[in-house]
């Protein structure tokens, strides 16, 4: 996040979708990523602007999910010079403010919103939570992750994993923003490729820091879930939807941040 005097300060989305999924040649996903757009304000935001750099779709292959979650998440700094390749793998909008972070081992995101399917559902989820184990299903290229024990063995991460956020607050804030949506929290994002994104973004914040992940101080990482296509209007209501779950995920952020604030000063007195 970076302060330009008294102009707005700016927040940088990562958004990531889907290729086209099973018996779905459309994903929503993709198309609500692409409608969002470039930068938006809110008067739930004050004197911010909020900066979306939409990814490229993720193919619905468990191996190609682990080879590109942590190239985008935490780029290689010898990928340093890429990020000015305006058609390049890191297409972000302020090169400079992101090679810093790259440069320190951190990731260049402030928040990363993953949006995917979950047909034939008609109401959206927010995803509180991703699961190491369980992927069975085969995925587009025929292949599991039954037997996999990157994770569990190596790595030795939980189970489950969570985002950072105050997930509770984040639901009251998004709802209160979309009267006569349905919306709803979910804490099984489906042990599928979406979950299995979901844990590979949560994990890779987690394995940098457990101990801050432990304590809410991790990965500001949230997905989406959309319903399938069924016309034009669902990528708008799908935007509309999306935007406002950015919103709350900034915005209780920020309450976090002031309410620790508030708690470290009243400790000094």
């Amino acid at each position: 996040m970076g302060s330009r005097g008294l102009s707005a300060e700016d927040e940088r989305e990562k958004i990531k979708c889907t290729q086209p999924f099973g018996s779905y040649p459309i994903n929503p996903s993709h198309l609500i990523a692409n409608n969002l757009p470039a930068s938006f304000t809110s008067h739930d935001l004050p004197n911010i602007n909020v900066n979306i750099t939409t990814a490229t779709p993720i193919p619905v292959e468990y191996r190609s999910v682990r080879g590109v979650i942590p190239r985008i998440l935490f780029p290689d700094k010898t990928l340093r010079g890429l990020l000015d390749e305006p058609n390049g793998p890191y297409p972000f909008d302020n090169a400079a403010a992101a090679g810093s972070a790259i440069e320190e081992g951190k990731s260049p995101w402030d928040f990363v919103l993953h949006i995917g399917m979950a047909a034939p559902r008609r109401y959206y989820t927010m995803e509180t939570r991703a699961h190491r184990d369980g992927y069975v299903a085969k995925d587009q290229a025929g292949e599991t992750m039954e037997n996999d024990t990157l994770w569990s063995d190596e790595y030795k991460s939980p189970e489950i994993l969570k985002p950072a956020f105050d997930t509770d607050d984040v639901w009251r804030r998004w709802k209160s923003d979309l009267m006569g949506v349905d919306v709803r929290p979910s804490n099984d994002a489906g042990r599928y490729l979406c979950d299995f994104i979901y844990y590979s973004s949560l994990v890779e914040f987690w394995r940098r820091d457990p101990d801050a992940a432990a304590g809410g101080g991790g990965a500001q990482v949230m997905f989406l879930h959309v319903p399938g296509y069924g016309g034009e209007a669902d990528v708008e209501m799908g935007s509309r939807v999306a935007l406002g779950l950015i919103v709350a995920m900034v915005a209780s952020t920020r309450r976090q941040g002031k309410k620790g604030s508030a708690e470290g000063e009243d400790g000094e007195r």
